[in-house]
C-alpha cells in the first residue's frame, strides 16, 4: 500500500506549475536574480555616464522599469505562458 500524501496530486507538471521540477525553479529564481540584478546595474551605469548629477538615479529608474517587464516576460516563459 502506498502512502501518498495529498501534495502528491498536485505535482503534477502539466498543471502549469513547476511539480517535479526543481531544477527548473531554481533556474527560474536565478535568471530572475540575474535579470534584475542586470538591468539594475546596466541602468546606473547609463545613467552616470550619461549625466553627471542625477542621471544615476534617473538610470537606476528606467532599470528597475526594463527589469519588471524582462522579469514578468521570464516567468511566463517559463511557466508556459504566452510571453507577447
Amino acid at each position: 500500500m502506498l502512502n501518498r500524501s495529498d501534495n502528491d496530486n498536485n505535482r503534477n507538471a502539466g498543471n502549469g506549475n513547476f511539480g517535479d521540477h526543481p531544477w527548473k525553479a531554481m533556474g527560474l529564481i536565478g535568471s530572475v536574480g540575474g535579470t534584475i540584478g542586470a538591468c539594475l546595474g546596466l541602468g546606473y551605469w547609463i545613467g552616470s555616464k550619461i549625466d553627471a548629477g542625477h542621471g544615476d538615479i534617473v538610470g537606476m529608474a528606467a532599470g528597475f522599469v526594463v527589469a519588471v517587464i524582462m522579469t514578468v516576460l521570464l516567468i511566463r516563459t517559463f511557466t508556459g505562458g504566452k510571453a507577447k
